[in-house]
């Protein structure tokens, strides 16, 4: 049950880092470190070895360190590279690449919706919601949290992190 519980906070972490994105395009620190807080009870919970926990560390520390390249190129926000970390930090080197892989295809249908709105406000037409008007300026940018949280929600519930700790 207590770890039914954590679970569940760790998806509602997502899902707020992904809210705030889309309504606000950022994303608040209390959200990467309310998961960077639960990670080790959650490790604990799960029964990971020092071993498994420092992988998952260290995949976490190599996505904050990619995250921050791109920030500092101007590629990504800040939040969005945080939160890209923080998730990694739970997903591990076996679930990886399937992780990017889920982020990157959840963005480009995010970029496509994006598109579409954007073209829909020029030419006059279309009527959506008043939370979707930011996102419909032209220098507005992408809110990579939501693709960030969609790729995370896909993937987490299959890594042997998860399976081990909702047992």
């Amino acid at each position: 049950m207590f770890e039914s519980m954590l679970l569940i906070a760790v998806g509602t972490a997502i899902l707020a880092g992904a809210i705030y994105d889309a309504t606000t395009l950022t994303i608040p620190n209390w959200v990467s470190l309310i998961l960077l807080a639960l990670f080790p009870v959650i490790a604990i919970s799960a029964g990971l070895s020092w071993a498994e926990a420092g992988i998952h560390a260290g995949v976490g520390v190599a996505a904050l360190a990619v995250g921050i390249a791109l920030f500092a190129g101007g590629f990504v926000g800040g939040g969005d590279a945080k939160l890209f970390a923080a998730v990694s930090l739970y997903i591990g080197a076996a679930w990886f690449g399937m992780y990017v892989f889920a982020v990157a295809l959840a963005g480009g249908l995010l970029a496509c919706v994006l598109l579409a709105i954007r073209w829909l406000a020029a030419h006059g037409g279309g009527a959506y919601l008043s939370w979707l008007q930011h996102l419909a300026k032209r220098d507005a940018g992408i809110p990579y949290g939501v693709a960030i949280a969609a790729g995370a929600l896909f993937v987490l519930p299959g890594t042997h992190l998860f399976l081990a700790a909702g047992q």
